[in-house]
């Protein structure tokens, strides 16, 4: 799934949740301002619409690696492509 796939929900101006398919969720310590998929429907099977989708990093590849330099990794949703979970790994990259 993709944002694409969210179809004609994201030409409904009328959604007081969204902007562009994604609404604001707070602010997540690891993650900084983060977003969800719109509240309205549950887009997602896999995750249940609970994935987190950062919203502001220069490239997604920076974030992930600034996380792994303090020592989290990124789960990802296999569906919607958002994070699922934020884990703890150790020096030599396992997981603890």
């Amino acid at each position: 799934m993709s944002l694409h796939d969210l179809g004609q929900h994201l030409a409904d101006d009328n959604c007081l949740w969204c902007v562009g398919g994604l609404a604001p969720a707070g602010f997540h310590p690891d993650l900084g301002p983060v977003l969800v998929l719109c509240p309205t429907h549950i887009w997602c099977d896999a995750c249940g619409g609970t994935s987190l989708f950062p919203a502001e990093f220069e490239t997604l590849d920076d974030r992930v690696n600034e996380m792994l330099g303090d020592g989290l990794a990124a789960i990802w949703c296999t569906d919607c492509n958002g994070i699922a979970a934020i884990i703890p790994v150790t020096n030599d990259g396992g997981i603890r």
